[in-house]
């Protein structure tokens, strides 16, 4: 079933920020469960410290997949500091 172009194909710049914001997520998340499962870091660090990088990083995946492109490109500017 063919739903014709999406649009939010159409801007470059927002594609390049969400894959920014999808890169970003997934490097809080990934940090989170590190946190939580790898014996040597759960042994050092507080209760709370995994899940909440985790949560970071859900945020930062929902927003990319989720936004605007105008707030993508916001929150990539916000982020990075370019224009």
């Amino acid at each position: 079933m063919d739903r014709g172009p999406n649009p939010r194909d159409e801007d470059p710049i927002a594609r390049r920020a969400r894959y920014f914001l999808y890169a970003i997520g997934a490097v809080f998340v990934a940090l989170g469960f590190a946190l939580e499962m790898v014996p040597m870091f759960a042994a050092v660090t507080p209760w709370y410290s995994g899940r909440a990088s985790a949560a970071v990083g859900v945020v930062f995946l929902s927003i990319g997949r989720f936004g605007s492109d105008r707030f993508v490109r916001r929150c990539e500017a916000l982020i990075t500091g370019w224009p």
